[in-house]
């Protein structure tokens, strides 16, 4: 690295995109990587990799990659780190949950609970004296992300296919799930077999939205669901960061224009808890900052030797 400020790539890894963003401006999107077992630290770096590219392949000197599938282990971190290194030419690879870079985003470096609403739910926080940022829920599709876009999604199917068998009220999302899916019949073995279910079934979720805007009591019910679960995870993390009045609040995410309202006055029974505001900036704005700051703890650092 010179003396010149750092060439960054900033990399938002999710299960529906990859976006990446070069400290020049250029920037591309590909499709995101779900958990996959052992097959997701190469898919995850031939991602990026392809959106660097897509992107003009710009000369990278420090790449930040926040991301829904940072390996649980040191060792898996950085043969991630390393694959991704060593397609784009550079010495140092910053790697951390997306939750990190969300944050970071938001608020510019400064205290308060952004709460991510996408295909999974990241919730991440930290107070006004703390040193770190902390992540509250999530756990991924199979054990939380309560209230994301996949949980919906597949709350939807499930009431579909449950009506479609006669042990569930009817409901508008069972001719919803057979427009985008087929036949009811086949839409278990659709999703169990496709290689980007998670995906499918995330893309279900504005379906289910509209279902319940249109005034559908099963689809109302499984959006009260997912507010519920949205508000007590962004309490848990307030409580976690002080409980202070006037914590401030961003809600992020593909999903967040949508379910903000709801979830704010889900939280309005404390009129002082919350100071809900508009985010600064956006995970890739995030992760160019954390390029340059790298006091978090949650931070994985990989340099080449």
């Amino acid at each position: 690295m010179t003396d010149a400020a750092p060439r960054v790539l900033a990399v938002d890894g999710g299960q529906s995109t990859i976006r990446v963003r070069h400290s020049s401006g250029l920037g591309a999107v590909v499709p995101g990587v779900s958990w996959r077992g052992p097959s997701t630290v190469p898919a995850t770096a031939a991602a990026i990799l392809d959106s660097w590219r897509l992107a003009g392949a710009e000369p990278v000197d420090v790449a930040v990659l926040g991301l829904t599938t940072v390996p649980d282990d040191g060792e898996g971190s950085a043969r991630l780190a390393q694959l991704v290194a060593d397609g784009l030419k550079t010495d140092r690879i910053v790697l951390c949950d997306d939750g990190l870079t969300s944050h970071a985003g938001a608020f510019g470096g400064d205290w308060g609970v952004a709460l991510s609403i996408g295909t999974g739910v990241a919730c991440a926080v930290r107070g006004p004296e703390q040193a770190t940022t902390r992540l509250v829920g999530g756990h991924g599709y199979l054990l939380g992300d309560e209230g994301g876009a996949f949980w919906i999604g597949r709350a939807g199917i499930v009431a579909a296919l449950r009506a479609a068998d006669g042990r569930g009220p009817s409901t508008a999302l069972g001719a919803a799930a057979e427009a985008r899916f087929g036949a009811a019949s086949g839409i278990p073995i659709r999703l169990h077999s496709s290689e980007r279910a998670v995906d499918e079934i995330a893309h279900f979720a504005p379906e289910v939205l509209t279902a319940a805007r249109h005034g559908d009591a099963v689809a109302q019910g499984i959006v009260d669901d997912a507010v519920a679960e949205l508000a007590l995870v962004a309490r848990t993390a307030r409580r976690d960061a002080g409980a202070h009045d006037g914590t401030p609040l961003v809600i992020l995410g593909r999903l967040g224009a949508e379910l903000a309202p709801r979830v704010v006055e889900r939280l309005s029974d404390d009129p002082d808890a919350f100071a809900p505001r508009a985010p600064l900036g956006d995970a890739l704005d995030g992760a160019l900052l954390l390029a340059h700051s790298a006091a978090d703890d949650g931070l994985h650092i990989w340099t080449r030797g």
